[in-house]
């Protein structure tokens, strides 16, 4: 009888501690840039959704991507390691992701989470053929519109180019859907449908919206909204840019199918906010809301990228913070508090640490190297990580970055930019300039050598590649 009651007992607590264990829903948009939302200072782009999810969660102010384009930072939140250590930090892969790898949701998943990812995967060859090497074979259970592809053929049904030299943008696994449906309104059916079905058990959702990267489309009325918005606060103003180096930066947002864009997806955030309070899920579901890196507010034409990072300098493939700055939210129940600031300097290799203690579970820190565990930093048990210095690594020239190939490190509020193509060094105090205007190598030689050898340093230990970029 008694070892009746012990099983009894047993699997009484292993059903509570599965049922226990938070879920986490992870949202990250494509090229979000960190001014494009209301609680972070734009004026233009409406986010009232994202707002309420600052309100009731926590907001960081120096949150980073560890890289500035997309396919690197996807990488270093499933691997909790910098981009460069696994030579992994182009735009478009030169090669998969390593299965060498143990990815975040392979770490969940071997403790009895339901893993999903939902969107843009990008994290393979763009010529990869059948299942190698996409999310199901990292660790997720399902897949859904994830591939090689780095953007979408279109946000609108069905999600197919209409030349066959571009069917690789083809999104996959959304057939079931009509005509004038929207690609983020799509996914996030999914997405609750998703969650929906797994209430019973932890589940790890990797919600990647496509949005709001290029082809730059939004929904027609949204379109007209901004349209007339535009007219009555800036009738006969038209665009401008400021020149940096080759290429040309938006000096502010007024862009109207863009803002139309942003307006989606923040209203999709809102579908999913409420569908965790009504299920009743919002109690024990983790939301993390954080973006890829940078806006896309540069280009080689003086009309300038889409959306403006001002007063940040630079946007998406900058290592200035326009390009690396980025938004993040975190709302974990019972855990945070609402409405709170966290100014610590924090990257998106902290994710898999971060998750990892969240649920409770053993930590890998042969696995996520440079990554760090924010909890006790979420529960106001410390201001500050044991962490001097975070890096930014951009060995390639990119065609909407004028200073070509580039590498940054910050240390406390001073960061040092290295340009490739000609050595130049530049310091910048960001606590007093977060916009990097002032250089201040001349003034603080010591200081600037200072982080050069710990950027050099860096580089070696982490086997990072050098390139030379093409003088501009």
């Amino acid at each position: 009888m008694k070892y009746f009651i012990f099983f009894a007992s047993f699997i009484t607590i292993h059903i509570q501690s599965a049922t226990e264990k938070p879920n986490f829903l992870f949202i990250l948009i494509d090229d979000l840039g960190r001014q494009d939302l209301n609680c972070y200072g734009s004026k233009f782009y409406e986010t009232p959704h994202i707002n309420q999810l600052a309100e009731e969660g926590t907001l960081f102010t120096d949150a980073y991507s560890a890289s500035p384009v997309c396919s690197p930072t996807r990488a270093s939140i499933q691997t909790g390691k910098y981009p460069s250590r696994i030579n992994f930090t182009r735009a478009t892969p030169t090669h998969n992701l390593p299965y060498e790898e143990t990815t975040l949701a392979e770490a969940l998943q071997a403790f009895g989470y339901k893993t999903a990812h939902m969107g843009k995967w990008h994290m393979r060859l763009y010529k990869e053929k059948g299942h190698k090497h996409l999310p199901t074979e990292h660790g997720f259970d399902i897949n859904i519109g994830g591939h090689s592809a780095g953007q979408p053929a279109s946000f609108f049904y069905p999600y197919k180019a209409k030349h066959d030299k571009y069917r690789k943008n083809d999104v996959p696994h959304m057939e079931d859907g009509k005509k004038g449906d929207y690609l983020t309104d799509a996914l996030t059916d999914k997405a609750i449908n998703f969650m929906k079905d797994n209430q019973d058990q932890p589940f790890y959702l990797n919600l990647c919206y496509y949005t709001v990267h290029t082809p730059v489309t939004g929904k027609k009325d949204k379109v007209k909204k901004y349209e007339e918005k535009l007219k009555k606060i800036s009738a006969n103003q038209q665009s401008s840019s400021t020149q940096d180096y080759v290429t040309f930066a938006r000096d502010k947002q007024d862009n109207a199918e863009y803002a139309a864009m942003v307006e989606s997806m923040d209203e999709n955030i809102g579908r999913l906010n409420k569908f965790l309070k009504q299920s009743g899920l919002d109690k024990n579901t983790v939301v993390i809301f954080t973006s890829d890196n940078g806006g896309l507010s540069t280009n080689k034409n003086p009309k300038a990228g889409p959306t403006s990072s001002f007063p940040l300098r630079g946007g998406k493939a900058w290592v200035y913070e326009g390009g690396i700055r980025v938004p993040l939210i975190i709302k974990w129940p019972e855990s945070t508090q609402a409405g709170s600031e966290i100014s610590s300097p924090v990257i998106s290799t902290d994710f898999y640490p971060t998750i990892l203690s969240m649920a409770d579970l053993a930590l890998k820190p042969k696995q996520h190297l440079d990554g760090l565990d924010l909890t006790a930093l979420l529960k106001a048990e410390t201001q500050n990580l044991n962490r001097e210095e975070l890096h930014f690594h951009f060995p390639h020239d990119h065609n909407v970055n004028g200073m070509g190939a580039s590498s940054a490190v910050r240390v406390g509020h001073y960061k040092l930019v290295e340009r490739f193509s000609n050595g130049k060094l530049e310091l910048f105090n960001l606590k007093n300039d977060p916009g990097e205007t002032n250089n201040l190598s001349a003034e603080y030689p010591e200081l600037t050598k200072e982080l050069h050898k710990k950027m050099q340093k860096w580089r070696i230990e982490t086997q990072s590649m050098i390139a030379k970029s093409k003088e501009n």
